[in-house]
């Protein structure tokens, strides 16, 4: 499924957003590496952003399901945590 999404992104069919909140919404919190592992980063950067500003007391629209709070936060962590990893000097 990420990677019909990924190709309907990738030949304009969908947008970064719209890949970004079905892929909320699939995360399953105890394994994010299913779904988060594949994603490009300008995607992953979206979804940052996404949970950065998240709050699940604000109301939503009525046409779109928002993912639950445990999914938009276990994606926070994963994202953030492999961002860490990724920029921690190696010592030599």
């Amino acid at each position: 499924m990420i990677k019909r999404l990924l190709e309907m992104y990738e030949c304009g069919s969908i947008t970064g957003y719209q890949v970004m909140m079905d892929c909320l919404q699939m995360l399953d919190p105890d394994n994010p590496d299913l779904v988060l592992s594949d994603l490009p980063e300008e995607i992953l950067d979206e979804m940052l952003k996404y949970a950065r500003r998240y709050d699940p007391r604000r109301p939503h629209s009525a046409s779109l399901i928002p993912p639950a709070e445990d999914q938009v936060r276990t994606a926070e962590r994963w994202i953030s945590s492999r961002r860490s990893r990724s920029t921690k000097p190696v010592n030599l």
